[in-house]
């Protein structure tokens, strides 16, 4: 059986029977549940902004939240209506904002010291997966909503508050949920609908990253003519380099950083050239002038997936990340922009009578008569009330394909080995009022003294004469 209890209260029966809708969507986003409530005869409750609200079904919470917006109708003389609208208990995590510096800890502690100093509500932290270390991260006049999602996407995490007031943080795609088969029974059979989309693929990936240090070193020569001091570099050096005149090491230093008397010559790295002083020109003669050092070089990769390349014809993609910093990791991102994308796109849904599914579940989808394997991932779940004694709900699961878990797969595997920093420059002014105390101030004349003639003037001047 469902019932709803509103501020600590069952009012089921003031509830209309077929007007109760319950959103589901993925993840932080805020879930919803709809539902009208008619005032009369004996039944004399209205409801308030700021209740709280439950919805169980047969012992188990499959909604929690506060009421946010009621719309009042007359129905007739004797009846008023009123439109319901609940958000989760999200909502309960917009009320405070949040002025600190975190530093050299991990996200669940962070996450645990926000919900203590910062809520009062029963918050928990039970389903925080919270191991990634922060080096240091600011929060600037932020909702504790918003610093959980500013640390979800520093480390490509996801969260939600569930029914039961915990806050769930993890990675994304890990939670899984019922799967469905031709024979598992837990969904309308024929309403099952599968669409592919081509638009998206992407099947030969070309990554240019930043740049990375040679492991061997490489020697330019020039010709000296006893009069230029500019020599331009065909590399660009990873630092400082040799250089030789006639075969006679030279001084080097760091152009515009160091001084032109202590070196024979300097070397610019962005302009790459070698400029000699004033009086350390290289003599004329053939190749008498070398450069030796490691140098960088520009990582561009190219990967093809080659089933998908035969299934829809090539589709080329090019990524620009001056991040990576070796081919492996170069190539490790074409693989991960590869798992994502290099097949179809599956969307679709499915009814179900089954209180198993939820917004950000996995579930895999095998079906012998459709000729489908595949994994998807729910985006949303909307119940509705099927009999009128709310005894079953009749669930719109929609769900795709999880088209980004090969690169958040990567970004997680690329942090787990690094320290993450979020605004570390950010300046914070937390300023708490005194409040509770009185503070008196006043001020006081010392009683005037009296004196006795005569009285006499004192030297001054006045125009041109003097009193004495």
């Amino acid at each position: 059986m469902l019932s709803v209890t509103i501020g600590g209260t069952n009012r089921t029966t003031s509830v209309v029977f077929g007007s109760l809708r319950k959103n589901d969507v993925l993840n932080q986003q805020v879930d919803t549940l709809d539902f009208k409530v008619r005032k009369y005869g004996t039944l004399t409750y209205v409801p308030e902004l700021g209740d709280e609200v439950a919805v169980v079904k047969d012992g188990t919470t499959i909604f929690g939240g506060v009421v946010v917006r009621i719309e009042e109708t007359l129905r007739s003389a004797k009846v008023l209506e009123y439109a319901v609208t609940c958000n989760d208990y999200s909502q309960f995590l917009k009320r405070q904002l949040v002025t600190e510096r975190y530093e050299s800890t991990d996200v669940g502690t962070i996450i645990d010291a926000l919900v203590a100093d910062y809520t009062d509500d029963g918050f928990t932290t039970t389903n925080v997966q919270g191991a990634q270390a922060i080096e240091s991260v600011s929060f600037n006049r932020l909702s504790v909503a918003d610093c959980l999602q500013k640390l979800a996407d520093a480390i490509s995490y996801v969260w939600y508050v569930d029914y039961d007031k915990d806050i769930h943080f993890f990675p994304r795609n890990t939670e899984t949920g019922p799967a469905i088969t031709d024979t598992s029974g837990n969904y309308i059979y024929e309403s099952l609908t599968i669409s592919q989309d081509l638009t998206q693929v992407r099947n030969t990936i070309t990554v240019q990253g930043g740049e990375s240090t040679s492991a061997t070193t490489r020697t330019e020569q020039f010709n000296g003519d006893g009069t230029k001091a500019h020599f331009v570099l065909a590399n660009k050096y990873a630092s400082e380099p040799t250089v030789t005149v006639g075969g006679v090491a030279q001084t080097v230093g760091i152009d515009f950083l160091d001084d032109d008397a202590s070196f024979d010559c300097l070397w610019n790295f962005n302009e790459k050239y070698i400029r000699f002083t004033s009086g350390n020109i290289p003599a004329s003669g053939t190749n008498n002038i070398e450069v030796t050092g490691l140098y960088l070089y520009p990582i561009v990769v190219q990967v093809p997936a080659p089933a998908s390349i035969s299934a829809y014809g090539e589709y080329g993609f090019a990524i620009t990340d001056k991040s990576i910093k070796s081919q492996d990791e170069a190539i490790a991102r074409a693989l991960a922009e590869l798992t994502s994308y290099q097949n179809a796109l599956y969307e679709g849904s499915f009814r179900s009578y089954d209180d198993g599914f939820r917004s950000g579940q996995v579930i895999n989808i095998s079906s012998a008569q459709r000729a489908k394997n595949i994994d998807v991932l729910i985006q949303s779940v909307r119940a509705t009330m099927r009999d009128p004694n709310g005894a079953t709900l009749e669930y719109d699961v929609r769900f795709a394909t999880l088209k980004s878990l090969g690169i958040i797969e990567y970004l997680q595997n690329q942090l787990r080995s690094k320290e993450v920093i979020v605004d570390d420059d950010q300046t914070l002014l937390n300023y708490n009022p005194i409040t509770g105390e009185e503070v008196d101030a006043g001020d006081s004349l010392a009683a005037p003294s009296s004196t006795t003639g005569p009285y006499l003037w004192g030297s001054f001047n006045w125009g041109y004469g003097v009193w004495g």
